[in-house]
Order: structure tokens, then C-alpha cells, then sequence
């Protein structure tokens, strides 16, 4: 049966650290990355790979995917759990914003690499998966992955000849994309070690951090002081780079730009470089970064690639139902990439709602026909007896209140460090900031500062669930009731010693006046601690860790 088989294949590799004949053959479709491609290099090598080896790279990499949230720094947010993709461009907008308000003289290096994948040493990777304390028996398997590959490119539907792998990762292999961003670790912990002497000036960020370099998979952004210095150390330390794994920096595609630096002093560095130069707004990680999304011609290319979904053919040979559906699934889904990190503008979401509105009535962008159900309703819920057609208004809002539980839930992460060291350990949320420069976060800030004002506190919705209590501290944070201690028992919060003392230590003592400069008085002092003792009369700790929760469901 082909079942047994199968399993004595992957067992076989298992126990042997060998692939039978065959099994790791793969084809190479060459995807062009330009129109006219003609050279090698214009086109993109994907894999077509084996259900064998595909089955075996897949249980590596589940195990590889375990253990890579603790050996990879939080400078990497590519394909490691509870890291995003956007963190970067949303670190990054702020960043130069935040620079050229404070007229902050800044360096920005958006560095690409030359067919990154395929040029990875195996060597060098053997190296870096030894040092990150990886065993004999898996780096055997690793290696066998890489030495036993064999591949024919398909010219115009038909393969070559087989030919032999002497290095590269497989762009379309399970194992790949993790096993590179191991790659990218070893440059990041070289770079480190050379910030950490002090050779390299980093951008400071308050006294707490100090940013130097984002990475995600091959995209890298280094970003320091201005000094001759600084950009002489970046590329040593790539070329140091390229010699040990085998990446080039691609200099027709790399790029320097300068904040509060004079244009002719930036082209300057970049011709000793030997890279392009860059200016603001630019594309990072498929998003435009370090422009004023505020302005309603920012959002041009969203609203036209909207558009650009709507043509006249669908339009016409759909039914409603099925302009529904399409509504739905693609029309709703296409912007959410940039609503996902900027507000958007009013005008804007009119201009794309109304969009939507004559793509369902069947009408032209700018026809006029009668329309046989207000927009009103298709944006209204099923039960309120509409179609369940999210608005675009409520899909962005919603959008920008996850950075919130992020902020709140995620306080390790380097976003969430740089919105603190920006900012203050509490972002400022549940106030109104005046904003002295463009920030992602200061108009998430506003808003939710905003819908408090309607009734809707977005903050109080997100309360502690007590574990150990080590992480939630007793005064200021709201972990039992709907106020914090420091709020509703001030007098008695006025003598307390350690302010920021924990729910865990607090609770470890059978006293609660252990900490307090002295016992509470007669009168309101004596009043407000009884209350105090009422409240957590009976409060038993457990040994799981404190966590954040929802208070209100997606029905309400």
C-alpha cells in the first residue's frame, strides 16, 4: 500500500539520515520578475519539490519552529510566532517621523541581498546550526536535505537534464525560510557584538533603547547617528557577511537615505557606497513608509487597485448574489494590509465605499443607476436584516484597536519596547495627545481616546486574569473590580512604601500593612482599608501566569 510506504520512506530517512534514490529530486520553474525577463538573473528560481521530501522537511521544520522564538532576537520578525509583519513598518514610520521632528540627524541603510536564498553556504549554516547548540544527529539531517538535492530546470514545460545542488536554500522548500532567518541571526549577533563595543551609533530612543537594525527574512534596515563611522562599519561588516555565508549586498538595489542631512552629503556617502540613494515616502515591506498618510492622494494606490478589481466583464456577467460574494471575499479584503496600520482618511473611505456600492448595484464608477437596496443595508448585520457587509470605517477601526491588546498583551516585543521608550510605559493610552509630528500609535491613541467619548471604552474592556500575580502590579493596574486600588483607595495607596510593589508579593504576606509606611488611622484611612480587606478577602493565587482578557465577545 502506498500508505506503508510512505511511512517507511520518512522512517527510513529518520533512522539513516539518508533519502532513497529519487527521493529528493525536485523541478526549478523559473518565474520572471519583469516583463521582457530575458537574463538569469530576471527571473525568480521556485521549486517544485517531492511529497516525500516535502513530508520530511515538514516534520523538521515543525520541530525547527518550536525553539526558534528563543534563539531568534526580536529584531527578526519574520516566521517566528507572536511576531508580525507589519511591526517593522510600523516601527520604522514612527521612527523617522520622530527623527524629523527632533531634526535628529539619521541615517537610514535599506540593504538588499543578492539571490539571497540561493546563495547560502552550506558550510556556514552547518556552522551557525552547531554554535546555536544544535546535535550531530540533526545537523546530519540537515546536511543530507541539502547534499542529496538534485534539480532540472522546466524550459517551456519540458526538464532538463538532473544536476546537482552545491548551494542555496530551495525557495518553495517547508525548511527554508527558517533555516535562513538562522542565517540572518548570526549577522544580527555579529552586528551586535560591534554596537555593543560602541563602534557602531545607533538611534537612541529616550534612555531604554537603542535601534540599529530590523530584520525580516532578506529585507534589512539599518538605521544609525550620521558619521562617516557609521556607514564604513555597516559595510564591513556585510562584506565580513558575504565572505562567511555567501550573501552579497546588491548595490543597484540598495539604498541610503538621510534625515535632517543635506541632499548633497547623502549622495555623497552613497557614491563611496556604491548604492542608490532614497528619499521618503518609500516602499518597505510592501507598505509605504515615512509619508503623510494623512493626505487623501497618500491613498491613491489602494483606491485604484481597488478599482482595478472591478472590471467590466465580472460586472456585468454576475448576479447580485454573486457581486455579493465577491463583495465579501476579495473587495473586503484587499486594503486591509494598509488599514491594518494607518488611518484612514474620511474622504478616502467614502471614495472606496463608493466603489464597492456601484460594483453591487452593477454601475459604473461614475453611471448613474437606481439602486434597489440602500448601501446602508448591505453594511448592516444579518441580524439587524442586512447582508453582513463589513464598512470600511468599522473594518479599520477595529484594525487599530488590536495594536491595543498588542500593547497590552505583548510587552516583550520590540514594537512594543519602542512604543514605551517613545512614548512612557503606559503609551498615553486613555488620553488625547496633541501630536508634534505623524505617528501610527498616537492616532491609534486618539481614537480609542475618541470612542471613550462615545461611550465606547475600548480599555476597560481589556482587564488582568490573576495567575501568580508577578506580573500584574497591585496599585496601579485594575486586576479586581472595575478601578485600580491606586484609584479607589487613595489614602491608603499614600502610604505605601513601594508603589510598584506586585499582587504576588502583596499577597505573599498575611498583613497587608507590611509595606505601609504605618498602620491606617481612625476615620477615612481606617474606612477605606476595611473595604480593602473586603475586596480580597478569600483571593487565592494559582501558579499560572497572568494574563490579559477580553471582557466582551464578538456578539455583543
Amino acid at each position: 500500500m502506498l500508505e506503508s510506504d510512505v511511512v517507511d520512506a520518512v522512517s527510513y530517512f529518520f533512522n539513516h539520515g539518508k533519502f532513497p534514490k529519487g527521493g529528493n529530486s525536485s523541478f526549478i520553474a523559473l518565474i520572471p520578475k519583469l516583463q521582457d525577463a530575458k537574463l538569469v538573473k530576471d527571473f525568480r528560481p521556485i521549486s517544485l519539490i517531492g511529497s516525500l521530501y516535502k513530508i520530511i522537511a515538514k516534520v523538521l521544520s515543525n520541530r525547527l519552529v518550536g525553539v526558534l522564538g528563543g534563539l531568534v532576537n526580536e529584531v527578526q520578525s519574520a516566521f517566528v510566532s507572536d511576531r508580525q509583519i507589519l511591526d517593522g513598518p510600523f516601527i520604522l514610520n514612527d521612527l523617522i517621523h520622530w527623527c524629523k521632528s527632533k531634526k535628529k540627524q539619521t541615517l537610514i541603510f535599506k540593504v538588499d541581498f543578492e539571490k539571497a536564498f540561493d546563495s547560502v553556504r552550506w558550510d556556514y549554516l552547518d556552522d551557525v546550526l552547531n554554535l546555536f547548540g544544535f546535535g550531530a544527529k540533526w545537523r546530519s539531517w540537515i546536511q543530507n536535505c541539502l547534499h542529496s538535492s538534485r534539480g532540472s530546470v522546466l524550459v517551456n514545460g519540458s526538464p532538463t537534464s538532473e544536476f546537482q545542488f552545491h548551494k542555496g536554500l530551495k525557495q518553495g522548500d517547508p525548511l527554508s525560510p527558517f533555516l535562513f532567518i538562522l542565517i540572518m541571526e548570526s549577522l544580527h549577533l555579529s552586528f551586535q557584538r560591534v554596537v555593543n563595543d560602541d563602534l557602531f551609533k545607533g538611534v537612541n530612543i529616550g534612555s531604554s533603547l537603542q535601534l540599529s537594525h530590523l530584520f525580516y527574512a532578506d529585507d534589512v534596515i539599518f538605521m544609525g547617528q550620521r558619521s562617516e563611522t557609521n556607514i564604513d562599519i555597516i559595510v564591513n561588516a556585510l562584506k565580513c557577511f558575504h565572505l562567511a555565508s555567501g550573501l552579497r549586498m546588491n548595490l543597484h538595489k540598495s539604498k541610503l537615505m538621510g534625515i535632517a542631512i543635506e541632499n548633497d552629503k547623502i549622495a555623497r556617502a552613497a557614491n563611496k557606497i556604491g548604492c542608490l540613494t532614497l528619499k521618503s515616502p518609500f516602499s518597505y515591506l510592501g507598505i509605504k513608509v515615512g509619508g503623510l498618510m494623512s493626505r487623501v492622494n497618500s491613498w491613491d494606490k489602494v483606491v485604484d487597485s481597488l478599482y482595478a478589481r472591478l472590471s467590466k466583464w465580472k460586472m456585468k456577467t454576475l448576479s447580485i448574489g454573486g457581486r455579493l460574494t465577491l463583495l465579501k471575499s476579495v473587495l473586503g479584503s484587499m486594503p486591509i494590509y494598509y488599514m491594518s496600520l494607518f488611518k484612514v482618511p474620511s474622504q478616502v473611505l467614502k471614495k472606496m465605499e463608493a466603489i464597492r456600492s456601484h460594483f453591487f448595484n452593477g454601475a459604473e464608477a461614475h453611471e448613474n443607476k437606481m439602486c434597489w437596496v440602500k448601501w446602508n443595508r448591505v453594511l448592516a448585520s444579518k441580524e439587524k436584516g442586512g447582508l453582513g457587509v463589513s464598512s470600511y470605517f468599522a473594518l479599520n477601526r477595529a484594525l487599530m484597536i488590536k495594536w491595543t491588546w498588542r500593547f497590552r498583551n505583548d510587552g516583550n516585543s520590540l514594537w512594543s519596547k519602542f512604543i514605551r521608550a517613545m512614548y512612557g510605559s503606559d503609551g498615553k493610552l486613555g488620553k488625547h495627545v496633541n501630536r508634534s509630528h505623524p505617528s501610527i500609535w498616537l492616532d491609534i491613541v486618539n481614537e480609542v481616546h475618541n470612542l471613550k467619548n462615545k461611550n465606547l471604552d475600548i480599555l476597560s474592556l481589556i482587564k488582568k486574569k490573576i495567575g501568580n500575580g508577578s506580573d500584574t502590579s497591585f496599585w496601579e493596574e485594575t486586576w479586581r473590580g472595575d478601578h485600580s486600588f491606586s484609584t479607589s483607595f487613595p489614602r491608603i495607596f499614600a502610604l505605601e512604601d513601594d508603589k510598584s510593589i506586585t499582587v504576588a508579593r502583596k499577597m505573599a504576606h498575611d498583613d497587608l500593612t507590611f509595606s505601609l509606611r504605618r498602620n491606617p488611622r481612625d476615620g477615612a484611612e481606617a474606612m477605606q482599608f476595611s473595604v480593602l480587606k473586603a475586596i480580597l478577602d478569600g483571593l487565592l493565587l494559582s501558579s499560572a501566569k497572568d494574563r490579559w482578557s477580553w471582557s466582551i465577545d464578538g456578539s455583543e
